[in-house]
């Protein structure tokens, strides 16, 4: 039964993003034949782009990757990299809320979760030079919330200077994958 209790989430959480996945894929196909909707999105550019992206990049608002409406920006007549970058601007940003969060929780976490926060310094203190290269790793190529990993570092003070560049690279590295192959499914299908 235990088992059940948490595949069952992650059921849902799949069927959630393959429906807005295919939908995506559809209405892209929609765009593509309909000049109204064309100029709609086009008009919404690369900020709409951001703003979209910094919703979905906070992931406890809509846990939908933004990244998976690329068919229907380029079907809009955008360009594929500007869209990367948008939506890599948009999630970083989306990131850096995440962070601040973490800032303004601390004490609040401090004191009512000392255990917790002495396990993650411990992490850190015996090894900060894979600070850089595991919030890469994580951006880029995991697919959970980033927030999963800056908040805590937030929690243990890790400087803003320090996570922005990693963040950002993995961010692009990230959007890029997943840009390119939502758009290679469109050309693919239609």
């Amino acid at each position: 039964m235990m088992v059940y209790k948490k595949i069952t989430p992650l059921l849902m959480i799949g069927a959630v993003l393959a429906v807005v996945t295919i939908l995506s894929l559809f209405g892209a196909r929609f765009i593509e034949n309909s000049s109204n909707a064309q100029a709609f999105i086009a008009e919404l550019g690369y900020p709409g782009i951001i703003l979209i992206a910094i919703v979905g990049g906070l992931n406890f608002i809509v846990p939908i990757p933004a990244v998976t409406l690329t068919p229907v920006f380029t079907a809009a007549g955008l360009w594929l990299p500007g869209i990367i970058l948008s939506l890599t601007v948009g999630t970083l940003i989306a990131d850096l809320l995440g962070f601040q969060f973490g800032n303004w929780s601390r004490s609040h976490i401090y004191k009512n979760y000392p255990r917790v926060i002495s396990c993650l310094e411990k992490i850190h203190t015996n090894r900060p030079y894979l600070i850089v290269p595991v919030i890469f790793l994580y951006a880029a190529f995991l697919p959970f919330p980033n927030e999963v990993l800056v908040i805590p570092l937030a929690l243990l003070n890790v400087r803003l200077r320090l996570i922005i560049a990693p963040l950002f690279l993995g961010n692009l590295a990230h959007q890029s994958a997943y840009a390119i192959g939502m758009q290679g499914i469109f050309n693919w299908m239609f």
